[in-house]
């Protein structure tokens, strides 16, 4: 009975997922087609009727390929499982997938295997227009900004008064877009780069942040409450985003913000919160950033330093929560802890 009640989730599941899924049996090498399911025949635009008992690789493996697809054959044949980014043949054209290759033997000592077809074309493509609209952005932007701050130079060296000082504004806001430039840059590696996580100590990374901070704002009470290390799974840009934490919270704190960065180990997670004094984050900022809600001309956030927080924390697979507690801000940031051995 229990077998049978496998048999049925498992009938079940090859229908239902959206992904292509085919069945195929390794006949003189050959990946032949035992059974599709509905999302083959979407995604491919090839019938069961057609494909059923045919090679696999004669219908969606691309010229010049084959080579590629016959080490994958032979590896489903050796009881091996497959993984990689393809490209692939369909009816309508080539399409990239991420393919898994999970192999099975007969009762009567055959191989064969079920074969899974991710499409990510729209995924890969939707990834590069974004890489090169960033990209030529911010060179046209740095180029823009290189002139425009030569300029309000120049104007402020010759002039004084009332034009030196409007010389100083412009000066001001293009350092302003430079800042936001570079945070864009970083925010771009936190979204679309695959992170090298590595072992970091946070506490001493926060102690550092925290020094750099208090450097530049000398209004500013600026301590940590940390044990002597405090280490974490992480990578990518996570300096320059609890480098934003704590600056937000010395920004928006007041004329003497009194900051605070308290950390902890909580069981097989790091924990640390910085904490202000100040009137917390706006309702409209707080809910697009920690609660998902949609971005609308009411509701965003001015700038890119809580999104880059927040998208560098989760490409570590940490998390960044908001809290207010007696009248202070609280953003916690939670990472994956790792043992000292």
């Amino acid at each position: 009975m229990s077998g049978q009640r496998s048999a049925e989730r498992f009938d079940a599941l090859f229908e239902l997922i959206d992904d292509a899924v085919v069945e195929v049996e390794i006949v003189e090498m050959r990946p032949v087609v035992r059974a599709v399911n509905p999302g083959f025949e979407s995604v491919f635009g090839w019938s069961a009727e057609t494909v059923v008992g045919e090679s696999l690789n004669d219908f969606i493996v691309p010229e010049g390929r084959a080579e590629a697809a016959v080490d994958f054959d032979q590896r489903t044949a050796d009881g091996k499982v497959n993984s990689g980014t393809v490209t692939r043949r369909t009816a309508d054209g080539l399409r990239q997938f991420i393919y898994r290759g999970v192999p099975y033997e007969h009762g009567d000592g055959g191989r064969g295997g079920l074969a899974i077809y991710t499409d990510i074309t729209e995924r890969t493509r939707r990834k590069r227009h974004h890489a090169v609209v960033h990209r030529v952005l911010r060179h046209n932007l740095r180029n823009a900004l290189t002139v425009i701050l030569g300029s309000v130079n120049e104007v402020e060296r010759m002039t004084d008064g009332p034009v030196a000082e409007q010389a100083r504004l412009a000066r001001s806001a293009a350092r302003d877009l430079e800042t936001l430039s570079e945070r864009a840059r970083l925010v771009e590696r936190a979204f679309d780069e695959e992170i090298n996580r590595q072992v970091v100590d946070v506490a001493d990374l926060f102690r550092s942040v925290a020094s750099a901070v208090r450097s530049v704002n000398g209004s500013a009470t600026v301590t940590t409450e940390l044990p002597g290390r405090l280490p974490v799974l992480a990578g990518g840009p996570l300096e320059a985003a609890l480098e934003n934490l704590v600056s937000n919270a010395v920004i928006h704190g007041g004329d003497a913000p009194d900051v605070r960065v308290v950390g902890r180990r909580a069981g097989d997670t790091v924990e640390i919160d910085v904490v202000d004094d100040g009137p917390g984050i706006p309702d409209g900022v707080r809910a697009v950033v920690f609660a998902d809600r949609p971005l609308t001309q009411l509701s965003h956030s001015t700038g890119l330093g809580l999104w880059l927080a927040k998208w560098a924390i989760e490409a570590c697979h940490g998390r960044l929560d908001y809290r207010r507690v007696d009248g202070e801000t609280v953003v916690r940031v939670t990472l994956p802890a790792v043992d000292e051995a």
